[in-house]
């Protein structure tokens, strides 16, 4: 997998440039989003490619994959206030949220989801001969003519 400088050698300064403006984008409150076609004039180029850009063009999408990634990972520490708060009732009325308690345990590796499937194996399974099998149903035909001799 690509690195961060190596996507980034792989792509122009404007396209550099709308990546981040992108990122910066989909963080941004509400009040202060841009329209694509604002971006793409801040860029100098048009609506259309700044569209092929984010649809078409690999390198142009996993350097924006990746800046989203690295503004993600700032807010790790926020998101651990969070759950800490919510373990410790904090922000719950005083009662520890039992969700917030099993994410705390599934991130430490204490709680984990185990699925299993078992496989009978029957090709290890001795198999009947022809002989065998002809056998048993003429044991079945005089057991159900034996039953059939009873019941007239």
């Amino acid at each position: 997998m690509a690195t961060l400088q190596e996507l980034k050698s792989r792509l122009t300064p404007t396209q550099i440039k709308a990546a981040h403006l992108l990122v910066a984008n989909s963080f941004a409150s509400k009040e202060e989003k841009k329209t694509l076609e604002e971006i793409a004039h801040e860029c100098a180029i048009t609506r259309q490619q700044l569209w092929r850009w984010r649809y078409d063009n690999r390198d142009f999408i996993k350097y924006v994959e990746a800046l989203s990634d690295m503004r993600l990972a700032a807010y790790r520490d926020l998101a651990d206030a969070q759950l800490i708060k919510l373990i410790q009732g904090v922000s719950n009325n005083g009662i520890p949220s039992i969700k917030g308690l099993e994410l705390y345990y599934k991130l430490t590796g204490r709680l984990v989801d185990r699925k299993s499937i078992e496989v009978d194996d029957v090709s290890n399974r001795p198999r009947l001969t022809a002989e065998e099998v002809a056998k048993g149903l003429a044991e079945l035909n005089a057991m159900l003519n034996d039953d059939d001799d009873k019941n007239e």
